[in-house]
């Protein structure tokens, strides 16, 4: 009976080993689902700030479409779309796609963005619409 000691705190170190493995694969998980929230925040607030910008200036919604503006006669709207679509790409850390279309017929614009938040990881996109009119 000299070894039951020894057996005793071998299955006690591994039933403490599966445990700490399974700890670290749900803190794994708990961080990819962190980012991934964060970058959809990210995103629908760049989307909205877009948006809102095109509400101001709504004579000049064909001028913020992406990636190649529409038909505009405002060199500042143009800019100012181009700095959203560069501050964009500062704010998603991982690389990103962005899409603005415009509707002239309905008046609805809708914004596209979208990013893969970690090699392997299922592709995610935003997809914003509202009237500009």
């Amino acid at each position: 009976m000299r070894g039951v000691g020894l057996i005793d705190a071998l299955i006690a170190i591994a039933i403490l080993s599966f445990g700490l493995i399974g700890m670290t694969r749900m803190q794994g998980r708990m961080v990819s689902a962190s980012t991934d929230a964060q970058l959809r925040t990210v995103a629908m607030q760049k989307a909205d700030e877009l948006l809102n910008t095109v509400l101001v200036d709504n004579a000049n919604a064909g001028c913020y479409t992406r990636p190649s503006p529409g038909a505009c006669g405002s060199s500042l709207a143009v800019a100012r779309a181009t700095a959203w679509a560069a501050d964009l790409g500062a704010a998603m850390w991982v690389p990103s796609t962005h899409t603005v279309t415009l509707d002239a017929a309905t008046g609805r614009m809708a914004v596209e963005i979208g990013w893969t938040a970690r090699e392997g990881a299922d592709a995610r996109l935003l997809r914003v619409v509202t009237d500009v009119r």
